[in-house]
């Protein structure tokens, strides 16, 4: 049975990772639609988790459309999708799965950027990634993997493994 994780968890623990590991969060999209909370219940959210972390907030972060999270330091940037895991079919997972990937990808446009794809560590996302992620797009886009696993984020930078969810 699949752990159900937010969009918005994987978005708030993965701006938490980033900030601490000494990135400043330029831009927050937050997405909307059918079975999500309202965008400004969203927002709220985000302003406590950064505010209890200490991390600085404006509102201004918040755009509407592009990479959910976007982030810069000295050592450039970033542009992160992040994909929660609901109810849904298999068939709707690998479906959304597809669509962070394509999300992400359109996000390329230097070879320093660096892309990332934040999910919800879940065996239907280890699924996808042994069959619709290949280690070579990974490392010849840049693209870096944040899993989520009870609180945590774990990143893998593109040339790492992505190990099978709960090894983490």
């Amino acid at each position: 049975m699949p752990i159900l994780t937010s969009e918005l968890e994987v978005l708030i623990a993965t701006t938490v990772w980033l900030v601490r590991n000494d990135w400043n969060i330029e831009a927050i999209s937050v997405a909307g639609g059918y079975g999500l909370p309202p965008v400004d219940y969203q927002k709220e959210d985000i302003r406590k988790a950064f505010n209890a972390e200490s991390m600085p907030f404006d509102k201004k972060m918040f755009k509407p459309r592009g990479p959910d999270i976007v982030a810069r330091s000295h050592e450039g940037i970033w542009k992160i999708e992040c994909k929660g895991l609901g109810k849904g079919r298999a068939s709707t997972h690998r479906n959304n799965f597809d669509r962070a990937v394509a999300s992400a990808m359109s996000y390329f446009d230097t070879p320093s950027t660096r892309l990332g794809l934040a999910l919800a560590n879940d065996y239907l996302w280890a699924y996808n990634f042994s069959e619709r992620l290949p280690q070579a797009l990974r490392k010849a886009t840049n693209l870096w993997v944040f899993l989520l696993e009870k609180g945590t984020i774990y990143p893998y930078e593109p040339t790492e493994e992505i190990p099978f969810p709960g090894a983490a």
